[in-house]
């Protein structure tokens, strides 16, 4: 019997049965496809021997006016800067104490100190640097004290647990000579307080799929006890950062990767910037920084309670004014369709934002309005803030149910895997999902947790080109 050259269709057909998809590929993994054939997935390259603590939720990388290449880095934990493969640890500054209010206390054979300080508003894992502090009297020295710690436990208002360590990082663990309490000098440091490595259903973001009785009140929604995701753009050479449901803040290029960032509106000269926000964005041509789901004005001073669909805007080429007069163009704008914002992108133009049921497309047009919203479609919601992105056709992005392509209009994506996918899709989970963009091979990357794995974290992947769904 003569050979005959057996011709498969390229990409994954879930559409059917195993049997059905005769002359084709029913799963894969690390492949992509090419002129019609299949080719494996080069593997990945480690970017240094540093590392950083938390899981990582947003990256964002720019170059500097002086060539300087940075990327931004958004973890669970901090958010950091990512210079010559050195992470560069810029978390803002919640709070520091007055000389004194902090004192330690620590029992014969443990490691653990207690830590007293009256209202200190931290959560557990949180970070605090002490300084300041003597020695305790036996183990326990000050060069043990006077360091950074992630918070271990917190046991109350007003007290909480640290696991002491020496300068390297080993466990010190207190003897009977310490009895002291760190002495009168003690300042406690707080960086912001750390977010969930998990979504919580019904505390903040629930509408739909991911609650079941709706927002309620603005005020349920809170950084503190939601997954911890980041977004990120610069202003110039600046970066202005936002832990979704949190405050906003500036790192300025010039101050160095060893000067924090700091909140927005405490900077000298900020007029009514908004203090919480589920996303920042900068609107490009006419330099405006646009936040998504800003707390209202009211009066002389912003609510601090999110909007989840309210749209406010900076003053052209001023980030710190947002405050609406008849000489400037900043001001605020609220969308109707949906119940939250879940992201935006920048697209040619315009600004693409995305509710959980709708799609508005945002444009510059100007004094005295300063910015047209149009409603573009109804029923393609954004499945998470991370679920866009832009390719150099146009934008893509996940719904609750399907693939979508926007390039002026609305377009569902022909998928041979998509219902495959989203039955597998853990949509408690959802705000995990990714989305990225390979442009080299034309591919466009959506990661996601599986149900069927049940980890709750990212464990499944699909490519799809501008053509079709090829891999999975």
């Amino acid at each position: 019997m003569p050979l005959q050259t057996l011709e498969f269709q390229p990409g994954i057909d879930k559409e059917g049965t195993d049997y059905s998809a005769k002359g084709g590929w029913v799963d894969g993994n690390l492949v992509r496809f090419r002129k019609g054939r299949v080719e494996k997935v080069g593997g990945w390259q480690k970017l240094g021997s540093n590392y950083y603590l938390g899981t990582g939720r947003a990256l964002h990388s720019w170059i500097s006016l002086g060539g300087v290449r940075y990327l931004g880095v958004g973890s669970t934990f901090k958010y950091y800067i990512e210079e010559g493969n050195t992470y560069y640890d810029i978390t803002p500054i919640r709070a520091t104490t007055a000389a004194g209010d902090v004192t330690f206390a620590a029992t014969d054979g443990s490691s653990t100190i207690t830590i007293t300080d009256t209202s200190h508003g931290a959560v557990t894992n949180d970070f605090v640097t002490f300084s300041g502090a003597v020695s305790l009297g036996g183990n326990v020295t000050a060069d043990v004290l006077n360091q950074e710690y992630q918070i271990s436990l917190v046991t109350g208002t007003n007290t909480y647990e640290i696991t002491a360590k020496d300068t390297s990082g080993a466990t010190v663990t207190a003897n009977a000579s310490d009895s002291g309490n760190g002495g009168s000098s003690v300042v406690g440091t707080y960086q912001i307080n750390v977010g969930l490595d998990t979504f919580v259903k019904s505390s903040g973001w629930g509408v739909g799929t991911w609650g079941s009785g709706g927002f309620g009140s603005a005020s349920s929604i809170s950084a503190v006890n939601q997954l911890r995701l980041w977004t990120h753009d610069n202003y110039g050479e600046n970066l202005i950062i936002n832990p979704r449901g949190a405050g906003i803040y500036r790192w300025v290029e010039n101050n160095g990767t060893s000067v924090r960032a700091l909140e927005l509106s405490g900077i000298s000269g900020a007029n009514l910037v908004p203090t919480v926000a589920l996303q920042v964005i900068t609107s490009e041509t006419d330099r405006h920084l646009v936040v998504l789901g800003a707390d209202p004005i009211s009066g002389s001073s912003r609510t601090g309670v999110i909007d989840p669909m309210l749209v406010a805007f900076s003053d052209q080429e001023n980030e710190l004014d947002f405050e609406p007069t008849a000489t400037n163009t900043a001001g605020s704008l609220r969308l109707s369709s949906g119940s939250f914002i879940v992201g935006g992108i920048k697209s040619r133009q315009e600004i693409l934002i995305f509710t959980d049921t709708s799609l508005y497309s945002m444009n510059f047009i100007g004094p005295p309005l300063t910015f047209a919203i149009n409603l573009i479609n109804e029923g393609s919601g954004l499945l998470s803030p991370k679920s866009a992105v832009n390719a150099p056709n146009g934008v893509f992005y996940a719904s609750k149910t399907g693939f979508y392509f926007y390039s002026g209009s609305v377009k569902r994506l022909p998928c041979t895997v998509q219902e495959y996918v989203f039955e597998d899709l853990d949509l408690g989970q959802a705000f995990k999902c990714h989305m990225g963009v390979n442009t080299e091979f034309s591919e466009i990357w959506f990661f996601y947790p599986s149900i069927e794995d049940g980890t709750g974290e990212i464990s499944r992947y699909v490519i799809t080109t501008t053509r079709k769904t090829i891999g999975l």
